[in-house]
């Protein structure tokens, strides 16, 4: 009987494309990574259909489109349930775990993304086993003694209440942290590692690993930050200044996101290397995953898969951090490498999106995808049966969505029965960028083009009408 193949697939969280070598970029150090892609297939234009992290993971999980099926569910405790698509997994809702689970694979889900493991989640469904590392980002984790930490270290201004502030809880969570093996990209990866080498007689086996670096806090150890930004004596700004501001103007209301207008220039240097420093730390803990890897001598029989959920903004359009309604390319394009035990090799430049996902790792694995699975088989790219999947694609956040295809990039707020409201920001007019001419997609021509301005609205009337 021939051997069935394990999955790994490790996500890193806010992870823009263009940071990593094989993307293109010859600033920032990603050795580890960068080798890993050149033996594996790597999708140049892979972009996320729904933002940010719960949808984004609903998408991957499932292989089917959110928008614009996503509604809200508020829950409470959760501050982030008023934004579509962070609801907990329907019953109806068949998740890759459960149908490898059902396929006789043995199923590992290590995470220190929050998010997931909130009441209102579900998403450690169909695994056999989860370890979730606490202490992320605002994570309620660790309550006190507040005094022992100094969140004013990190803003311009702070004045502590009763209610603990989102930095201070971070604070607070890792106050503890002395050495690199202590962070958490490490932490999760380490876990992977362990889990790997306790498992190699589990086959076949399914292993997710989630890490949220590198998510804010941009919180590296110094020596990765400096590495982009030595010398710099000011304050690391971590953080947004949406944690800030009480009540703050409009160029700074869209949380999580700020202007660059309220640094100085070396802040923003800094703030850029703080968040190269994450990605070159997380390169260097998936490195070690990717040494347990060879050391178990899995490389032969297990499809490695490396994605992120989003990207983020760091100084373009004026903007610090990801923002619902600037929907551009630094935000909306995921990394998304492939490596198989077969060897395929090389760059796919034909457009994906993050619901292929799924459906293409089962096609891998020989595991019949669920009928009603809305991605498609990515490998048929690669093997030269289709060139192409997509003529355009979809991402959409809270209320906002973008509609791109090769020569445009269309911007407009929506609404629908499930989201009726304005969500994550204020009603926009319309945005058109013409990729060809503007590749930073900086200067709106949608009042040059209305006949395009038609189409689009044509396009998203349909995608909008067919649910």
């Amino acid at each position: 009987m021939e051997e069935r193949w394990n999955l790994i697939v490790i996500c890193a969280d806010t992870f823009r494309a263009d940071f990593l070598g094989c993307y293109g970029n010859e600033w920032i150090r990603t050795p580890n990574l960068d080798i890993f892609a050149e033996k594996s297939v790597i999708f140049k234009e892979a972009y996320a259909e729904g933002l940010p992290t719960i949808p984004a993971r609903r998408v991957f999980f499932t292989g089917n489109r959110l928008f614009p099926k996503w509604r809200i569910v508020e829950h409470k405790g959760d501050p982030l349930g008023w934004q579509p698509g962070w609801h907990a997994l329907e019953e109806e809702e068949i998740t890759i775990s459960e149908i490898l689970q059902d396929n006789g694979y043995i199923t590992g889900f290590i995470t220190d993304v929050y998010h997931l493991f909130k009441p209102t989640g579900n998403f450690h469904r169909g695994f056999d086993s989860w370890e979730f590392i606490r202490g992320q980002e605002a994570d309620p984790y660790v309550t006190g003694p507040r005094d022992t930490v100094d969140p004013a270290r990190y803003l311009k201004t702070f004045k502590r209440e009763r209610r603990i502030h989102p930095l201070e809880q971070y604070l607070l969570n890792v106050r503890e942290r002395k050495k690199e093996e202590e962070y958490f990209v490490a932490r999760v990866m380490n876990k992977a590692c362990k889990w790997l080498s306790d498992n190699i007689g589990n086959k076949p086996f399914f292993l997710w690993v989630d890490c949220f670096d590198p998510h804010e806090p941009w919180d590296p150890p110094r020596e990765y930050a400096d590495i982009y930004n030595k010398g710099y004596g000011g304050v690391e700004y971590i953080v947004s200044p949406g944690f800030e501001v009480p009540n703050p103007p409009e160029h700074l209301s869209f949380a999580p996101g700020g202007s660059v207008d309220y640094y100085s220039e070396d802040e923003v240097r800094r703030i850029r290397a703080l968040y190269a420093g994450e990605v070159t730390l997380v390169d260097k803990w998936v490195g070690k995953l990717f040494e347990k890897i060879d050391e178990l001598g899995l490389w032969n029989n297990t499809v490695v898969v490396f994605t992120s959920d989003h990207g983020t903004l760091l100084g373009e359009k004026g903007l610090i951090h990801k923002r619902a309604y600037e929907l551009i390319k630094p935000e909306t394009r995921i990394p998304l490498v492939i490596w198989t035990p077969n060897g395929e090799k090389g760059e796919i430049t034909a457009y994906v999106q993050s619901y292929d996902l799924t459906p293409t790792l089962l096609a891998l694995l020989n595991v019949e995808k669920r009928p009603a699975m809305d991605g498609r088989n990515m490998w048929k790219l690669v093997e030269g049966e289709a060139e192409s999947l997509h003529e355009y694609v979809i991402t959409a956040y809270c209320s906002y969505l973008s509609i791109r295809n090769r020569e445009w990039n269309y911007i407009v707020t929506y609404r629908t029965k499930n989201v009726p409201r304005v969500i994550g920001g204020r009603y926009l007019e319309p945005r058109l960028y013409k990729l060809d001419d503007d590749p930073q997609e900086e200067v709106n021509v949608a009042s040059m083009y209305p006949h395009i301005i038609e189409k689009m609205e044509r396009i998203k009337d349909r995608i909008i009408g067919t649910m």
